[in-house]
């Protein structure tokens, strides 16, 4: 970095957050701290491109060089370390509000009544929080960036807070190939996938699964690691982000992001409680991480014109709508979600 400006921040971040410097007052604590610089500078040298493959960062992402960085860090590595950024701002994890018609037909099933008030709950919950982080932070207001699976519930879920969103196949859940038809589709009754009703109908594959839950594959479908693979692109524009995300997808997929943020072992995930009816907050903090908190909804009383409510068809430019007036919309406060570049608004950031 060889910007003084972010250098100086970066040093006083630093020693504010930091064990290292508690017991010392915070001109010490820079001394201390440049003196450390100091040091390393001395021994420090210059990667070469003759030595192999690296990446570098300059100046908080506003630069990046690269040399020979083939494959999986040409991929996934090096998109990842241009989209991260050290701005603050929520991101919402939710499970697709609940169904009608649970089992064979759930990948088509609209919300239920419990699952439209949700979804009122959810609007209220995105405009007041987003409201909250905008007056914090002084910034201007700009849009939440909502991202869902394709699945009708899960959209569906949004549609009062937005009538702006994207629709990813990537935050579809696991597919389970032969295993669940008629009992497991994509709803789960508990807040957990029910691996005790697949250890008695499927006990085979449940002792091959137990034997790695994160690589063995579902007959005909996925893995844990193959989806973690499909969620790379999904985490990468979230990263990016520099304005609040809200996620609305399933368990399996669910379990997966919160162990990133939360910094657990993947391998591990789908062992994780996804309750319903809950927005998941996550919030970087100062010194790196993230901080996890739930956050239960209160149901939202429906009106009379909220029984039955829907999505329309895709429009010919790609996007689904309320069936609702925008009038009855604003009632609720929605978020206004046009889309913006991610790209630009993380370069804003940096240049700051």
């Amino acid at each position: 970095c060889e910007d003084g400006q972010i250098l100086e921040a970066n040093m006083l971040s630093k020693v504010q957050n930091s064990p290292d410097f508690w017991h010392l007052t915070l001109d010490d604590a820079l001394s201390d701290l440049k003196a450390r610089i100091g040091k390393y500078e001395e021994v420090y040298e210059t990667v070469e491109d003759s030595e192999g493959p690296y990446i570098k960062v300059f100046d908080l992402s506003s630069k990046i060089m690269a040399s020979h960085c083939y494959g999986r860090l040409a991929n996934c590595i090096l998109p990842f370390m241009m989209a991260i950024h050290i701005g603050a701002r929520p991101i919402w994890l939710v499970r697709a509000g609940t169904g009608e018609t649970p089992g064979e037909s759930d990948r088509l099933s609209k919300l239920n009544n419990a699952g439209r008030s949700f979804a009122l709950s959810l609007s209220e919950f995105v405009h007041s929080r987003s409201e909250r982080y905008w007056s914090t932070t002084g910034k201007k207001k700009e849009p939440t960036c909502v991202l869902t699976s394709t699945i009708a519930r899960a959209v569906a879920s949004v549609s009062y807070a937005t009538i702006h969103y994207e629709q990813t196949s990537a935050l579809n859940p696991i597919d389970k190939g032969t295993i669940g038809a008629g009992w497991w589709d994509v709803e789960c009754h508990g807040n957990a996938p029910p691996w005790e009703e697949v250890k008695k109908r499927h006990p085979e594959f449940y002792s091959s699964w137990q034997s790695d839950p994160f690589k063995t594959r579902f007959p005909g479908g996925e893995s844990y690691m193959d989806l973690v693979k499909r969620l790379e692109s999904v985490l990468i524009q979230v990263e990016m982000s520099t304005r609040p995300v809200l996620i609305v997808s399933h368990i399996t997929v669910l379990q997966l992001l919160v162990a990133y943020f939360r910094g657990t072992p993947v391998e591990e995930a789908w062992k994780t409680s996804i309750p319903r009816d809950t927005v998941m907050e996550v919030s970087p903090t100062t010194g790196g991480g993230f901080v996890c908190e739930e956050h239960p909804l209160v149901p939202v009383p429906l009106r009379s014109q909220d029984y039955g409510m829907d999505m329309e068809p895709e429009s010919p430019k790609g996007k689904r709508r309320a069936s609702r007036s925008p009038e009855e919309v604003s009632e609720h406060k929605p978020v206004d979600d046009n889309r913006e570049r991610e790209a630009g608004e993380a370069k804003r950031l940096r240049e700051q």
